[in-house]
C-alpha cells in the first residue's frame, strides 16, 4: 500500500480535525492505495540520514488558542494550527530503495504540470515491520498522524486511519527544491 505524505500537515489536518474524520486527508490528496506489482520495487540501499517515524496523537487546540498539557501546537503558513503528542518512541529507518515520482493534484488533468514531487520508499521487510508498528499505534489511537522527519527536520504529519503492512509510502513535497534536497540528505541518486 502507498502511504501518501505532506509537508502541509496543519493545512489538512484543521480540515480533518474539524470534520472529525481520520480516514482520509482530501485537501492534500493523502490516502492509501496499492503502489504496483510487488516485483516492481527498486533494491533497498543504506540510507546516508535515517528516516525517523513517531506516531502522534493530534488534538484541536483550546478555545483559548493553547494546546493541552503534553501536546505541543505546530502549524504552517496560511494553516490552523494543531497540537501533537507523541505515542511512544520514535523508530529509525536505515534502509529503503527511493523512486522518485512527480505527482500531480487530486483534481489536475494527466498532462498538467506536477502540483507536487513525490519520492517512493520501498523497505526491506525488517524495516516495513517497524512502518507498520509506528502506523498501527497511530491508527489505534483514533486521532493519530506518524512525524516524518530525516536529518532533523519533519517532512511531514500525516493522519492515518489505518496501518501500513506493505512496507511502501510516499511523501508528496511541494516543489522540486525540497524533492532535491530530500534526495540528497538521504543519499539517493533517484
Amino acid at each position: 500500500m502507498l502511504f501518501r505524505l505532506s509537508t502541509r500537515p496543519a493545512s489538512f489536518l484543521g480540515s480533518v480535525l474539524a470534520a472529525g474524520l481520520m480516514l482520509a486527508v482530501a485537501s492534500c490528496g493523502s490516502h492509501l492505495t496499492p503502489l504496483g506489482p510487488a516485483g516492481s520495487a527498486p533494491q533497498p540501499h543504506h540510507l546516508r540520514s535515517p528516516i525517523v517515524l513517531q506516531a502522534m496523537r493530534v488534538q484541536q487546540p483550546t478555545p483559548a488558542g493553547r494546546c493541552p498539557a503534553g501536546f505541543t501546537m505546530l502549524s504552517g503558513p496560511g494553516s490552523d494550527p494543531a497540537c501533537y503528542r507523541p505515542l511512544g518512541a520514535p523508530v529509525k529507518i536505515t534502509s529503503a530503495a527511493i523512486a522518485p515520482a512527480p505527482t500531480t493534484g487530486p483534481a489536475s488533468p494527466s498532462n498538467a504540470p506536477p502540483s507536487g514531487y513525490g519520492l517512493f520508499f520501498f523497505l526491506p521487510a525488517a524495516e516495513g515491520a517497524k512502518l507498520t508498528a509506528v502506523t498501527t499505534q497511530a491508527a489505534d489511537s483514533r486521532a493519530g498522524a506518524v512525524d516524518i522527519s530525516v536529518a532533523g527536520k519533519i517532512w511531514g504529519l500525516p493522519v492515518t486511519a489505518a496501518p501500513i503492512t506493505q512496507g511502501q509510502f510516499e511523501i508528496v513535497l511541494p516543489d522540486k527544491n525540497e524533492f532535491s534536497q530530500l534526495q540528497r540528505i538521504l543519499g539517493s541518486s533517484g
